[in-house]
């Protein structure tokens, strides 16, 4: 017998939340006019104010920096409010000279080879026309093979890297 109870009144509690949840949906998708003012909050405002109205206003604070030194346990030291008589001399500096950008376009990477027998990875380059087989670390016309990639190498030149791609 009990179990009957607890049954119908699992059916009553139910379908008291389906009807709870149904009248929230409904005054969610199918509001009215009347429900609008309601809620004045949720209506959208037509005048909007533009951007250009709202201004900056500027820092009006003073730090007061007068209090006791936390590590030393002195008192801080009083600020100066004098000016000084020294006047001051703008410095003009001299433009500082930019060095020309590098023009890597005389070096090329053709390719690289790797010998069977001991596993040495060596690359073809090519430096103003001149073509050489270089291992890292070596040095051509300036020229400083730093790393052996597959598709492209890593040099360095008047103190500047770059890979170079095949």
């Amino acid at each position: 017998m009990q179990q009957v109870k607890n049954k119908k009144l699992t059916y009553l509690l139910l379908c008291a939340v389906a009807g709870v949840w149904g009248i929230i949906l409904y005054k969610i998708f199918f509001k009215e006019k009347e429900d609008q003012d309601i809620f004045p909050s949720m209506t959208v405002k037509a005048d909007h104010e533009p951007y250009d109205k709202y201004t900056v206003k500027t820092d009006t604070f003073k730090l007061v920096l007068n209090y006791r030194d936390p590590f030393l346990g002195t008192a801080a030291p009083a600020s100066k409010t004098e000016k000084s008589d020294i006047t001051s001399v703008p410095v003009i500096k001299a433009p500082v000279a930019i060095p020309p950008p590098l023009n890597w376009s005389g070096i090329q990477y053709s390719g690289r080879i790797i010998n069977p027998v001991n596993k040495r990875i060596v690359s073809i380059l090519s430096v103003n026309g001149k073509e050489r087989m270089m291992a890292e670390g070596e040095v051509f016309e300036g020229v400083k093979l730093l790393k052996n990639q597959r598709d492209s190498v890593l040099l360095s030149w008047q103190g500047k890297q770059k890979y170079i791609k095949q």
